[in-house]
């Protein structure tokens, strides 16, 4: 900017003297010193010269007026008679000169003669000129005031004299004022002249090109601009199109003589302009002085102190200095407040002021690290300040020493940031990652870190360990986790882990089951998040566990089993229900097979049901009554090659339950397992249908679920099993009761090892049966012995561990009867397969039975009953043959009035020979035979012989 703008308005504005009564004026401004005015603005002779005439002699003013006009063509002439009317009357034109008669005006006003607008000439006559001496200083000349033309040409002369000398000394001492003030510019600045509308008068360069900073060697000045009408276009052009830019442009307008900043758009960065306005006086032409300076850089580097000191202020970190004493020379507002002072409070004070005990040391230490290592100027310690109340904060400080040109310490910039809550933070996580450590171990919890962008996988040691490897075992990628999981169980996995990157879910859980090492398998809980997603929405960061909870599936798998197996057993119990009213009302053995299978498959508990049956003499198992085979594929399950039994064969034989309980993985029955496995079903079981020891059949059922025959559900059905064998049992001897038809079978033995045999070998005698009773838990069996004596025969029979005890009944001259006692007998066990003994002998060393049974009866089952006694039973005749007796009626049968009890009582006392005359048997010996006192035999035996002579008399 221009050294001193007061000189150099000085200069402006010393347009020379016009005479030498010229007058000056002090005027404000806003220059650095005041300016001194004292040139009156005229205009250049060429123009019209504005003359105001003032005389109160109306009548010298006309002529005045007259003459003047006719003397000089460029002389308009404003005649006036008293001093207010001229003043308004320059005041309202633009007056270059003002020609005055002070006779009879009274007190001549100040401003009206004493101002640098126009010169003043005293027209008047030599007589007044004493009365009119204090207007000389300020006239410019005087002329004599005479009558006639010649006066008044002269006067004319004087008044262009007057007028043409303001104006050329003006135009002299402006450029003169000029060239000063573009010698005094500034390389970074102008200075331009502008007229109120903001047309520049003159300027040292141009306008537009110091505006929008190009170097203007093509642009004129003094009075234009090359690319603009006026200052205010250049400035509107440069300023940006914005609300700001406006504002700016029109401060500019309204307050010309303001500094004002403005920032101007164009070229490779803004600028910031400073224009300073200096208003001129009127006898410069009324102009404004407008001084227009870069101040770019200032205002950048002004800027920056500003917000430095703003950001040192307003920082939420503590920032302040030591001297090499350790002396605190500054702080910020934040570095004193965190501490409990007022930066005042601690500037000048030792850093041990604000340091807890020991600390001072601690920073002194870290000080003389840096100082140590050259190629180090600065350091990150953690130390604790001591607030003004005492309490102590934990404060991370980053040193930066401070070093003068010689390389002399001087002191640090210490930058300072309470980590109180940090420090207090990092604490309690420290407390919750170990007990989370804790807890994760302790629950035996694998963590994996995967990101679902490159599949990468962070595995850690626990979670391998799950499986018996280590981490540096398993490659860490998604692929590795894939091949480990159960082929049945990743479509499920991966779906879920599908819709958690997807985001469809925040939360992914899955069960499913993964390989060890071993080769075993392993259920696993996996659940997991995603904690980190890009810009686009991407998953790249999920995290989880794993939980082994293989037993707890075990757990819930039998909780599910037995929920299960109560539903089977429920539905298995009402199956035994049905069944019960079912096999009441069957009367064959094909309508009680058929009602078990129906039922079976229609209770949902199988889908397939078969009854089978012993044919031909390998026991070979073959279907008799099917339920559930729609689609034919029984024949594929019954495996009938003779390489082997399988589950039905086998419960035949064994007279036990068989079960598959899985079809695919059976080891034993595989054959079996697998053909059931292809037909869609996974278990099996064959249930023996058996009364005692003998077995009428097996009950084969299918199910498409896999361990469907749990032991409680095969104690279930082994019930059926036992109450279809029974009822097979009790058809067959309703039918050989009922029908007119029996198959007789005899069967014979000659096995020595027989007690019967071995007694009768050795006697050379025959002994036939003649009749038993069952007497509670035991039977007594009653033999005729024809050619020995009965006595040995007993003795010899009691000999046998078989015989539990031997009786003789009676004894005749060639034998007699003996009474035998033992645990189970032949006829009880002939009823479980629906026969009876009809005959029982042992003649010769054989011992033959004859058998009645009804026409459709199994005589292989027979014949394994009687071999359950003695070895080595055949089959020696079979024919049907008619009932020797109608069978009893069962409605008018006498023997429907006696208890059991009375009926073995009865039926003792008659093979005993206890009515026989004379009597075989005593009371005494009968009582002891069937184990009661004498007073309780004929007590039962008068009873049941009432009640008999009863029922016989209602018949008759």
């Amino acid at each position: 900017m221009i050294a001193n703008p007061a000189v150099a308005a000085e200069q402006l504005l010393r347009l020379g003297e016009v005479s030498q009564n010229h007058t000056t004026v002090m005027i404000e401004n806003d220059f650095d010193g005041p300016a001194v005015a004292g040139t009156r603005q005229t205009e250049p002779a060429s123009c019209v010269i504005e003359v105001v005439y003032l005389d109160a002699d109306a009548t010298a003013r006309e002529e005045v007026h007259e003459a003047l006009a006719d003397q000089h063509d460029d002389i308009s002439v404003t005649s006036v008679a008293t001093t207010d009317a001229a003043l308004e009357a320059a005041a309202s034109t633009a007056v270059s000169c003002l020609v005055l008669d002070p006779t009879g005006l009274g007190e001549i006003p100040e401003p009206l003669v004493s101002n640098d607008r126009y010169p003043v000439i005293l027209y008047t006559d030599a007589a007044a000129q004493n009365s009119t001496a204090s207007l000389f200083d300020s006239a410019e000349t005087v002329v004599q005031k005479h009558d006639g033309a010649k006066q008044w040409a002269f006067l004319a002369e004087k008044i262009a004299s007057v007028v043409s000398t303001s104006v050329d000394r003006t135009e002299y001492a402006l450029q003169d004022a000029l060239s000063g003030i573009e010698s005094r510019v500034d390389e970074n600045e102008i200075a331009v002249l502008l007229a109120d509308d903001g047309t520049i008068r003159w300027s040292n360069a141009s306008v537009s090109a110091f505006v929008n900073g190009t170097d203007g060697e093509d642009c004129q000045h003094d009075g234009e601009d090359c690319q603009h009408d006026g200052f205010y276009d250049c400035m509107a052009a440069a300023l940006p199109d914005t609300t700001s830019g406006q504002r700016q442009l029109q401060r500019l307008r309204d307050s010309p003589t303001e500094p004002v900043t403005v920032r101007v758009t164009g070229g490779e960065r803004d600028r910031y302009l400073l224009r300073h306005g200096y208003r001129l006086p009127e006898a410069a032409g009324g102009l404004t002085l407008a001084l227009l300076k870069d101040v770019t850089e200032a205002a950048r580097r002004d800027a920056r102190t500003a917000l430095l000191e703003l950001l040192v202020e307003k920082s939420q970190d503590g920032l302040y200095t030591l001297n090499e004493r350790g002396v605190i020379d500054f702080c910020n507002e934040s570095f004193a407040s965190n501490l409990g002072y007022e930066p005042a409070e601690l500037r000048g004070e030792h850093a041990s002021t604000v340091l807890a005990p020991g600390e001072l040391s601690k920073g002194q230490e870290t000080v003389e690290e840096v100082l140590e290592a050259p190629d180090k100027n600065s350091t990150t310690v953690d130390l604790t300040f001591r607030r003004k109340d005492g309490t102590e904060r934990d404060v991370a400080v980053n040193y930066t020493l401070i070093h003068d040109d010689s390389g002399t310490y001087r002191g640090l910039i210490g930058v300072a940031r309470d980590i109180t809550e940090r420090r207090e933070r990092e604490r309690e996580y420290q407390q919750m990652t170990e007990r989370l450590n804790f807890a994760v171990e302790g629950a035996g919890l694998g963590v994996w870190d995967w990101n679902p962008k490159t599949n990468d996988v962070t595995f850690d040691e626990r979670w391998t360990g799950m499986l018996g490897y280590s981490t540096d075992e398993l490659e860490p990628h998604y692929e590795t986790w894939a091949d480990l999981v159960h082929p049945d169980d990743i479509e499920r996995a991966e779906q879920a882990l599908g819709q958690l990157k997807s985001g469809e879910t925040d939360r992914y859980h899955c069960e499913f089951r993964m390989r060890t090492k071993d080769g075993d398998w392993k259920w696993i809980r996996d659940i997991g998040k995603v904690f980190e997603r890009n810009d686009d929405g991407e998953a790249v960061r999920a995290v989880g566990i794993h939980q082994d909870i293989t037993e707890e599936r075990k757990r819930q798998d039998a909780v599910e089993r037995q929920r299960d197996e109560l539903v089977a057993l429920n539905g298995v119990n009402m199956l035994i229900q049905d069944l019960i009213h079912a096999l009441g009302g069957a009367a064959t053995r094909d309508e009680i097979a058929e009602a078990v299978c129906d039922r079976i498959v229609e209770s949902d508990l199988c889908g397939l049901a078969w009854i089978g049956e012993r044919a031909g003499a390998n026991d070979r198992l073959v279907p008799k009554t099917v339920a559930g085979d729609e689609d034919g594929v029984l024949d594929e399950l019954i495996l009938d090659d003779g390489a082997g039994q399988g589950p039905g064969e086998t419960a035949l034989v064994t007279g036990e339950v068989q079960t598959i309980q899985d079809c695919n993985e059976a080891t034993e029955f595989e054959r079996w397992g697998v053909a059931a496995h292809q037909q869609g079903y996974e278990s099996v079981a064959a249930i023996p249908l058996v009364q005692g020891d003998v077995v009428h059949g097996v009950l084969c059922m299918y199910s498409d679920q896999p361990a469907a025959f749990s032991p409680r559900i095969v104690e279930s059905f082994a019930v059926v099993g036992e109450m279809v064998g029974y009822t097979f049992a009790a058809v067959q001897n309703r039918q050989l009761l009922s029908h007119d038809t029996v198959l007789e079978l005899t069967f014979e033995s000659r096995n020595p090892d027989n007690p019967l045999v071995s007694v009768a070998n050795a006697h050379e005698c025959r002994l036939e049966a003649v009749g038993s009773v069952d007497i509670g838990t035991t039977h007594l069996l009653y033999f005729s012995v024809d050619g020995a004596s009965a006595e040995t025969v007993s003795d010899d029979l009691r000999a046998h561990s078989e015989i539990l005890d031997t009786r003789v009944v009676r004894t005749d001259d060639d034998g007699g009867v003996v009474e035998v006692q033992v645990a189970e007998t032949i006829q009880s066990l002939l009823l479980d397969v629906g026969a009876r003994r009809q005959a029982m002998t042992v003649d010769g060393g054989t011992l033959s039975i004859t058998v009645e049974a009804p026409p459709d009866a199994d005589s292989r089952a027979i014949r394994e009953v009687l071999t359950t006694c003695t070895s080595d039973f055949t089959l020696t005749a079979k024919q049907e043959c008619e009932q020797e007796y109608a069978p009893a009626d069962t409605e008018t049968d006498p023997r429907d009035n006696l208890t059991d009890r009375q009926q073995e009582v009865l039926r003792t006392a008659f093979l005993t020979g206890y009515y026989a005359w004379p009597r075989d048997t005593n009371a005494e010996q009968l009582a002891e035979t069937l184990g009661i006192a004498s007073p309780t035999l004929h007590q039962h035996l008068r009873r049941a012989e009432r009640n008999l002579i009863d029922a016989v008399f209602d018949i008759n």
